[in-house]
This record gives structure tokens, C-alpha cells and sequence, in this order.
């Protein structure tokens, strides 16, 4: 391999590298989106079930008779 070719090789090392990296970090803040979204709905739920358990007379009977 003549030092052209192996500057032309490491060139584009490089740039697939770089590539890479890119891809990875957009995949990394898909993930983080997705999670916060799940966290925020967990949060959401969390707070409709203390708004609900502070309802009076809420969850004091239960109705068995169908």
C-alpha cells in the first residue's frame, strides 16, 4: 500500500467513524425521549390516583352486587 492509499484508508476511517458516532448519538436521544415520555406518563398516573384517593368517599365500598 503506497502512503496515498494509506492516507485515502485512514480518510475514510475516519469518516465512518465519524458516521458512527452520529448514528449512535441519535439513537442514544431516541432512547432518552422514549424514556422520559414513559416517565412522565408514570408520573401522570401517579398523580391521577392521589387525586382520586383523596376524593371522599372514594375506594371506601366496594360494589358486589354486580
Amino acid at each position: 500500500m503506497t502512503s496515498v492509499e494509506g492516507i485515502a484508508a485512514a480518510g475514510s476511517a475516519i469518516q465512518q467513524s465519524q458516521t458512527q458516532n452520529q448514528v449512535d448519538i441519535a439513537v442514544a436521544k431516541k432512547t432518552l425521549d422514549a424514556q422520559k415520555q414513559q416517565g412522565d406518563a408514570a408520573v401522570q398516573l401517579i398523580e391521577s390516583a392521589a387525586r382520586i384517593s383523596k376524593s371522599p368517599g372514594t375506594g371506601n365500598l366496594i360494589n358486589t352486587s354486580g
